[in-house]
């Protein structure tokens, strides 16, 4: 069987398509948000935008693991694929296009209830970033579905006899790069929602001051200035960490994107590999300080966040932060030890299947922890003028 050329929806690199659509749609909710000159954006608002793409780039990669499907089926025997000790696995990946499916309809229907809410000019920059955060799910387990359609073509490709050995093992190079490339776009959004998620805490924690300080009569000046200055401090910390994350996201993602499109990746990999690996250690880092930051706030004003019910709501967004930057990691420490007996290609698939069934996990949880209906909406419909935290931004990207 001769080496297939990758197929057309994949030519156009969906990992390129998604990075581009991210940065585009972060600009067009920059400038006109929900309404441009007073006319509300119904249809063309930057949430039903990226909705509209998801659903497209679900259908290419649905069409894509169907392609991958029926050669393995009509297929030889794969030393990959049909090992006994893989077949749980083969199993598991099989059912990921219902799961994905299952979560598009799931965020969707969920965001629908918050854009509702900005309609009706309730929360409305609030509602915005709950929103963001709630799309999170369906945006990783695309860009994870992508991952795996790519790795299950190779996988079930089937190499004549004489077939350039050489050539085989450029391919496979490729596909592990855009395996990483395709996680690198995916973890970019994943920075934002905890940006997102960081800012959304902050507006709370400063309502809940204000609101406190108006009770109790504003006391001292003094008093007043040590609760101002501890906030600031916190608020620091907390962007400080989340901002860190994105950039560095951001950057690798890019990097990477520019190497396979216009760079020299494909013909100098022990390089590519050098850096790649800098930029992962380097966002293991960033992720770990973002959440550690937030785990801070977090921790130190829960009594202040309690109706925020704060802990749900970290552990619905830390959930894919944690398992996309260190889960890979623990499969490959389970392999050195023994105690997983596959291949790296084997590794990536279940790495990839996992990853799409905890999108999963994670969707069910922001339906529980991020109800559109939460009172403390309300609390932030018309935040206070006055307060401890008067004067930090009462409206940050």
């Amino acid at each position: 069987t001769k080496l297939r050329s990758p197929p057309p929806i994949m030519a156009l690199h969906l990992d390129v398509l998604l990075y581009c659509a991210l940065l585009v749609l972060f600009i067009w909710r920059s400038c006109v948000w929900w309404r441009f000159s007073g006319v509300a954006l119904e249809n063309l608002n930057y949430i039903s935008l990226l909705y509209l793409l998801m659903h497209i780039l679900l259908v290419c990669e649905v069409v894509n693991f169907g392609q991958a499907f029926v050669i393995d089926l009509k297929g030889e025997f794969s030393n990959e694929l049909d090992v006994h000790s893989f077949l749980w696995v083969k199993i598991a990946m099989w059912i990921t296009p219902f799961a994905l499916v299952f979560i598009m309809c799931q965020t969707w229907f969920q965001s629908r209830e918050h854009i509702r809410k900005i309609w009706r000019r309730e929360a409305e920059l609030q509602h915005d970033r709950a929103l963001q955060i709630v799309a999170l799910p369906a945006v990783y387990a695309v860009m994870a579905m992508s991952s795996l359609a790519q790795l299950y073509q190779l996988a079930a490709e089937h190499h004549a006899p004489g077939t350039d050995a050489g050539k085989i093992e450029e391919i496979r190079k490729i596909s592990y790069s855009r395996y990483e490339t395709v996680f690198m776009v995916a973890d970019l959004y994943e920075a934002w929602a905890l940006y997102q998620f960081g800012a959304l805490t902050l507006e709370v924690l400063e309502a809940t001051l204000a609101m406190r300080w108006s009770r109790r009569g504003g006391r001292t000046r003094e008093g007043q200035d040590e609760v101002r200055m501890s906030y600031v401090a916190v608020s620091q910390l907390m962007w400080l960490g989340t901002a860190m994350f994105v950039v560095v996201c951001v950057i690798q993602a890019g990097w990477s994107l520019w190497q396979w499109n216009f760079g020299a990746a494909g013909s100098n990999w022990e390089e590519y590999e050098h850096d790649l690996r800098q930029f992962y250690f380097a966002g293991l880092l960033a992720s770990g300080a973002a959440i550690y930051n937030v785990n801070v706030v977090e921790s130190a004003y829960s009594e202040m966040l309690e109706a925020y019910s704060p802990l749900t709501k970290f552990v619905s967004v830390k959930l894919l932060v944690f398992f996309s930057f260190w889960q890979k990691g623990a499969l490959g420490f389970a392999k050195d030890l023994g105690f997983l007996q596959l291949t790296d290609l084997q590794l990536k698939l279940l790495h990839s299947t996992l990853l799409v069934y905890e999108c999963l996990a994670s969707a069910l949880l922001h339906r529980w922890a991020w109800s559109a209906e939460e009172p403390w909406y309300t609390a932030l419909a018309a935040p206070p003028k006055s307060g401890p935290a008067a004067d930090a931004d009462e409206r940050r990207p």
